[in-house]
């Protein structure tokens, strides 16, 4: 009865692991020729995984992992306890050869347009995704699409800083929804 019992834990519980895997590959069909954005966004979550030290903390960041890609996924398993982490809705590469290095950034506002995409803070202070020179491909028509299902919504970019203002276009960023 205990090996029943056991069995039947066992199958309950989700292999998280693999669930994590099945939603990166997910996420980079979905993001398209943006996809490669999202291998070194990867590897730094794999790295953190290092510092857990027991198995309640593991499962915790893979379920925020799957949580931050929830968006991007064409189905999600039922019965998932997901906890409110922002997530990725889109990922912009770089226009030219990317470089390394620079100062993170990161801002919050309402997705806008006027002249490329931007998002607005409740402030009024504007901070460039992309500009319309620079959209292209699947980017075009996502971004559009997210302006126009999240009008309310609050929204989150990371990336790297450019040497003037707003986001470096040599490096990808990162556009999240907030809980």
């Amino acid at each position: 009865m205990k090996a029943l019992l056991l069995l039947f834990v066992l199958a309950a519980e989700p292999d998280l692991e693999a669930l994590v895997e099945r939603f990166y590959l997910g996420a980079k069909v979905a993001l398209a020729e943006n996809a490669s954005c999202l291998d070194a966004d990867q590897q730094a979550w794999q790295r953190t995984l290092k510092s857990c030290r027991d198995a309640a903390c593991l499962k915790r960041a893979r379920l925020e992992r799957l949580a931050t890609l929830q968006a991007l996924q064409e189905s999600v398993p039922h019965g998932l306890d997901l906890p409110a982490v922002p997530q990725l809705l889109w990922a912009i590469s770089p226009g030219a050869e990317g470089k390394s290095g620079g100062v993170p950034l990161q801002v919050e506002g309402r997705l806008a347009y006027g002249g490329g995409y931007s998002l607005r803070a409740e402030g009024g202070k504007a901070t460039m995704l992309i500009d319309d020179l620079s959209l292209r491909g699947s980017t075009t028509e996502r971004l559009a699409k997210i302006r126009a299902e999240s009008r309310d919504a609050r929204l989150m970019a990371r990336g790297i800083a450019a040497e003037g203002a707003g986001f470096d276009p040599r490096q990808c960023i990162f556009l999240y929804v907030l809980p």
